[in-house]
């Protein structure tokens, strides 16, 4: 068994869903080439089937959860897009 790290694409939206092999740790979020990616921590196994693992994105001020978006999760990292004028951290909502 062997892991590695990945690079997914974050989407700017409240909740988001990446598909990424069962396990997969989230590490970090940041800006590549001005784009919002995440790196997760994977495991290379065809045991490990690919799940969609959702994320919930929330900018600075706003509610963590509401009645729609449901999310209890960790805390993945924080990023910024137009020199700071946005700003927005990624939770992770889990596997499902």
């Amino acid at each position: 068994m062997t892991t590695a790290v990945h690079k997914y694409p974050v989407l700017i939206a409240d909740i988001f869903e990446v598909s990424m092999p069962q396990g997969a740790r989230p590490l970090c979020v940041q800006l590549q080439n001005g784009r919002p990616h995440l790196w997760a921590r994977v495991t290379i196994d065809p045991s490990h089937p690919i799940v969609l693992r959702r994320f919930r994105l929330a900018g600075t001020g706003h509610p963590l959860e509401t009645e729609l978006l449901k999310c209890d999760g960790e805390y993945v990292g924080t990023f910024q897009l137009r020199d700071g004028a946005r700003v927005y951290h990624v939770f992770d909502c889990g596997e499902g």
